[in-house]
């Protein structure tokens, strides 16, 4: 199948859930180009910086993946500051669902972005 940039949206202090994401990514179809920020690699700087840089990983990514979580995407977290760009962008947004949590945020619905379960085929479906 094609390529796919993928930017992972993610927190490092909720490491599973990129782990999660990223090994279900690992099996799929697509041929995958990580766009995301490493734990091995973190983006130093002001915020302007690093805020700077990371839009130029969203702007790069044909696909925004996001940890369906609510703390992934509270008000004023840089999760929110990424998500809010990448709707600004127009780009394909999914919130996955990878079972760390009993919880959604209601972030999802009031944005209308599609919630999945972190498994293979409901990630290949959503990314088309």
């Amino acid at each position: 199948m094609g390529k796919k940039n993928v930017f992972i949206s993610h927190r490092w202090d909720y490491e599973e859930d990129y782990e999660k994401i990223s090994a279900v990514l690992d099996r799929s179809k697509y041929d995958v180009s990580d766009r995301s920020v490493e734990s091995s690699d973190p983006l130093v700087g002001t915020k302007k910086q690093v805020t700077d840089a990371i839009k130029g990983k969203i702007d790069s990514a044909s696909v925004i993946l996001a940890p369906a979580r609510p703390a992934a995407v509270t008000v004023g977290s840089m999760g929110r500051t990424e998500i809010n760009y990448a709707i600004s962008k127009g780009k394909k947004i999914i919130a996955v669902n990878t079972g760390t949590t009993t919880s959604v945020a209601s972030f999802w619905e009031d944005n209308d972005i599609e919630v999945i379960a972190c498994r293979k085929d409901s990630l290949e479906n959503a990314i088309g």
